[in-house]
């Protein structure tokens, strides 16, 4: 520590300092567990390239994430079949699911979120993280339209504030998807809908315009809007009674505080709800 300290106050005129390095995968002593548990206990929703020597990821093989999946998928189950998640009754102590969400239904999300309080043990944790469309509008309707600089995931082209803004809410309905859709919003109508009604009645509008056989076309493709207060009266109706907004990095569950593999996915643009059975 002596040394660290030295080496700091040399360093100190130039602006930079030395940190301790972060473990990978968080303080690996936290859990009980020395190897992966054969059960599951510490299970990913959607998970994508996630990987955790303890956790467990759930996840539909698909092409878009195949190249992450691959090696990588533990459990197989499609969260738009209806079916129940593949777990016991009060066999999981900690669930997380990052930006999935957006891309279902709410019948799906409120039937995962209805599975996940069965499966979790009492006191078990429910952390989501997803879009944070309140962010988004306000930014839109203030003008700041520089949040929507950055190259998109499905690799569409969207030169104006109007399409970008879809794109998080309603892909399939911007100009430039490339699905077949009987249905295109034009700039001039997307601004029309977000100058002239109330937020949640616009972003809802966004959505109800999705053709229902476009809703699953593809995977990264954004379906759905969420909020702090939408997502609060979700997992209240799926029985959850402690619910509360978090931030980034600050769960509540010591599992998911390690910022290298939880909430790392656009957190300037993201919103934190966590749940406690």
């Amino acid at each position: 520590m002596g040394a660290a300290r030295t080496v700091n106050k040399l360093l100190r005129p130039l602006g930079i300092r030395l940190a301790p390095a972060v473990p990978a995968y968080g303080s690996l002593e936290l859990y009980p567990e020395k190897v992966r548990p054969s059960q599951p206990v510490y299970v990913n929703i959607g998970a994508g390239d996630f990987y955790h020597p303890y956790w467990h990821n759930l996840d539909t093989p698909n092409e878009f994430y195949a190249k992450g999946q691959m090696d990588n998928l533990h459990v197989q189950h499609d969260l738009t079949s209806g079916l129940p998640l593949p777990f016991e009754h009060d066999s999981l102590k900690a669930v997380y699911i990052s930006h999935v969400i957006e891309h279902l239904s709410d019948v799906h999300v409120q039937h995962c979120f209805a599975e996940v309080y069965r499966c979790l043990c009492p006191g078990g944790f429910f952390r989501i993280t997803c879009p944070d469309m309140d962010h988004e509008y306000e930014a839109y309707r203030r003008g700041d339209f520089t949040l929507w600089s950055w190259p998109t995931p499905w690799g569409t082209r969207s030169t104006t504030p109007e399409q970008k803004f879809l794109e998080h809410v309603a892909t399939v309905l911007t100009t430039e998807a490339a699905e077949p859709s009987g249905r295109r919003l034009t700039d001039e109508e997307i601004r029309r809908i977000l100058t002239t009604h109330p937020k949640e009645e616009a972003l809802q509008y966004f959505v109800d315009q999705i053709p229902e056989n476009l809703r699953t076309i593809r995977p990264e493709y954004h379906v759905n809007w969420f909020n702090v207060r939408k997502l609060e009266i979700m997992l209240r109706s799926a029985s959850f009674d402690t619910v509360y907004e978090s931030r980034y990095g600050q769960s509540r569950c010591p599992l998911m505080r390690n910022t290298k593999q939880f909430d790392c996915t656009v957190p300037g643009l993201s919103l934190y709800m966590e749940c406690q059975k």
